[in-house]
Order: C-alpha cells, then structure tokens, then sequence
C-alpha cells in the first residue's frame, strides 16, 4: 500500500515523494537506498563508482484531472555537502523505477549505497534484478526541467516553466509520469549533496512539490430564457427577443427573466466547485436606481416561443412562457408570475451605472446545478428577480439572441472529477 501525503489549500496543494531512491555507479555491485532517509546527487571523494544519482516520484492523482497547473515549485533539503556552491539540475524521467527495501542510512553517511533489494532502482536496474534500464545510470531527458546552486545544508527551490510543464503534461496524460531524476556536478569528486528523503524523521525537510493550479471549468449560454410580462391574461411574452427584462418599469408592472441552462454535458461524476453567473446590461432607464437582483430555482418547466419584442414584450406565441403560462396557452403557473423557492440562490446588487450583474458562486448556485447534473429532469432553470418596490428601476440583460455573441448570459462552472470515480464504470 502506498501512502499519499498531501495537503491541499483552494487551488494549491502541497505533495511528498511517493517513492525516492539513489542511483549508486556500480561496475559490480547493486547498489540502492530505498528505505534510507537520504538520496544523493553529484559525486563522493572516491576515484571510481562515484557518481550518485537521486529519483524521485511524486503522486500526482490528487490533482483533480483537467486542471491547469499554473506554478510548480520543487523543494528539495540538503542535509550535508562539503561540495561548495554547485548547480542540480531536474530532468524528466523516462522509465519507471523502484524503490525497494535497502537501507544505507546506518553505513558511514549513506553514501555508499546499502545492496540493492528486490525492485530497487540501481545504476543498471529500473527494478532490481530484473528490469534495467535502457541507459547504464537511468533513463531521463537531456534536456534539464529546471536547475539551481546550491552550498552546503539548505534547501533549494526548482522552478520553471519546464517544470510546470511537466507536471501538466502528466496531468493530462501525454506523458507518463516516472518522476524526476536529481543531478549533480558529475565532473568533480566530492561535489555530492544528501538530501533528506520521504523516509526522514525530519517532515518538514522531505522533498515537497508545490503545485498550483485552476480547476477545470466550462462556460455556456443559455439553452433557452424568456421574459415574464406581469398580465391577467399572459397574452406579452418574449421568446426570441434579443432582451431579457427584470424589475418594475414606469407602468407599475413587474418584469421577471427566465433562464435554463443545459449542463448535461459535464463528465458523469463530476463534483462541482463554483458556479457563477454573468448578465450584460444593455439598458439602464433615465430613474435608475441601485438595487437588487436575485436568482430563485424554478421548479416548473416553462418555453421559449417566437414572440420577439422589447420592453413592452411582443404577443405571446405557442409554447412561449407567460406571467400566467408555463406554455402559451395550454399550461400555467400553479402562481401567476412563476413557480419557484422563495429562497433566492444568489443576488447581485447594482447600481445605477453598472454594466455587468455578476453572481458570485454560492451554496444555492452549486446546489442548483448540482442537481441539474445528477438528473436533467429537475433542470428548470432560474426566475430573474429585480428591484420589484420602486418604479422605472427595471433593467435589460443580453438574451440568448442578443446579436452581440459577447452580452448573452454566462453560466461558468468549475468542477473536478474524484479519482476514485474516474474508473467507476468498472473500467479498471
């Protein structure tokens, strides 16, 4: 069993080693340290066999799969050099490796290497004494991910945009993850470092990968909205008009929008994080005033017909929502004006100059779409709420037809899919 340290702070999570190990030259023994609390990198005082090379591994599964990593940072702590100010670089692995049970710790400073132990890496084995690798002393790119000087006991931070590639690159799968190799000055003696290992007593000295990264998110217009004009007989709807109204205007009758999102295509099990909503105003009324808006879960499916108008609405069409109607003019609204939890899911306030209506991701905004996701016929969308106590304070958003592909509504969502599920279709 494997075990995975790791903490994880919003977007940023913070990784131990999974497994590290020294490659130790050798022309006639095996040698590893994989059970020991150090690796090392570079060369000891020795004239032949003395090159070391460290390997290391980081478990990279608790990165939700399609996030975008940002930044990586390495760390790595040297607990004894004589060498002087020397430069380690990292460079990609391209085999895997094992770390096996040998165990140096207690022999001098470790340096010399402990006899290697069924599935260490070696100088020649990937996986003692069966695997080796197709380069005597490791398979790794020529190319290095990121390098840094380093003098004496310290602990030194790798980072680049190399480095953070890589790390992607593995999150997405393009390359296969057999972690980093650590090298040191390879054309001196006694220029090797001893970096504390996963095994350490010292935690806090381990080798640490910083990572941060965006979860994976999508955005989208939506499916379908319309306009609710306050009437006894819902005779004025707006399917297809490039407007959505909300709010009170001049006359004293109420504007409601409808909005419908269709999110069936997120990944089965994923686990939704943030859900945010933006709406282009494109009119503000000469008695404007700051208010409110708020976004209620509709609980009745209602339609989008071809009326088209603007803020008188335009007459309703078949199958267009209504203040009355679901679906002009067969089926209504158990309440004129709409069915919906009287519990807003989010609000936005707004004054008299604002451009944009955002609603920040909150519990109600994550539980709507969470519940649209696990069963589409729950998904009715949102009732528009504005300032409905003060006339002429009534705003247009951008529809789903506004020409302006920009000013239509956004739902944007970010989510992760849980490892554990990724396979839970029994595709293992």
């Amino acid at each position: 069993m494997i075990l995975i340290a790791f903490t994880v702070t919003g977007e940023n999570i913070e990784l131990t080693t999974s497994k590290d190990n020294t490659a130790f030259e050798s022309s006639l023994l095996a040698k590893s340290n994989g059970a020991g609390d150090y690796f090392f990198a570079g060369r000891i005082a020795q004239p032949a066999d003395s090159v070391r090379r460290g390997l290391i591994y980081f478990d990279l599964s608790a990165v939700p799969t399609g996030s975008t990593i940002n930044d990586v940072s390495l760390e790595l702590t040297s607990s004894r050099s004589i060498a002087g100010l020397r430069t380690l670089s990292i460079h990609r692995a391209e085999s895997d490796w094992g770390e096996g049970a040998s165990d140096s710790s207690f022999m001098g400073g470790g340096g010399g290497g402990a006899d290697a132990e069924i599935g260490d890496a070696t100088w020649l084995h990937t996986f003692y004494d069966q695997d080796t690798w197709n380069n005597v002393g490791g398979d790794y790119t020529a190319t290095e991910s990121a390098s840094t000087d380093m003098i004496g006991e310290q602990t030194g931070e790798f980072s680049s945009a190399q480095l953070t590639a890589d790390v992607q690159n593995w999150i997405d799968g393009t390359t296969d993850n057999f972690g980093w190799f650590v090298i040191g000055d390879e054309s001196t003696l006694t220029t090797a470092f001893r970096f504390n290992s996963r095994e350490n007593d010292d935690s806090s000295t381990r080798p640490k990968l910083i990572i941060d990264y965006s979860l994976p998110q999508t955005s989208m217009v939506p499916a379908k909205d319309n306009t609710l004009y306050e009437s006894n007989d819902g005779s004025t709807s707006n399917g297809l008009g490039g407007k959505v109204f909300f709010g009170k205007p001049n006359n004293g009758q109420l504007r409601r929008g409808v909005l419908e999102f269709d999110v069936s295509g997120l990944p089965a099990f994923a686990n939704i994080t943030s859900v945010t909503v933006d709406l282009t105003v494109i009119d503000i009324p000469g008695a404007a005033q700051n208010g409110s808006a708020a976004l209620h879960l509709a609980l009745a499916e209602w339609g989008e017909g071809t009326s088209s108008g603007n803020g008188q609405g335009a007459p309703s069409q078949a199958d267009d929502a209504t203040w009355i109607h679901t679906f002009y003019d067969t089926d209504t609204w158990t309440t004129a004006g709409g069915d919906f939890m009287p519990n807003a899911s989010a609000t936005s306030n707004f004054t008299d100059q604002t451009n944009t209506i955002s609603f920040s991701s909150s519990a109600g905004l994550i539980a709507d779409v969470s519940t649209w996701h696990q069963d589409s016929q729950n998904n009715h969308g949102w009732i528009l709420l504005g300032d409905e106590a003060n006339n002429g304070n009534v705003r247009s958003v951008g529809s789903l037809n506004n020409s302006t592909a920009a000013s239509r509504p956004t739902l944007t969502i970010e989510y992760f899919v849980p490892v554990d599920l990724i396979f839970a279709n029994g595709f293992e």
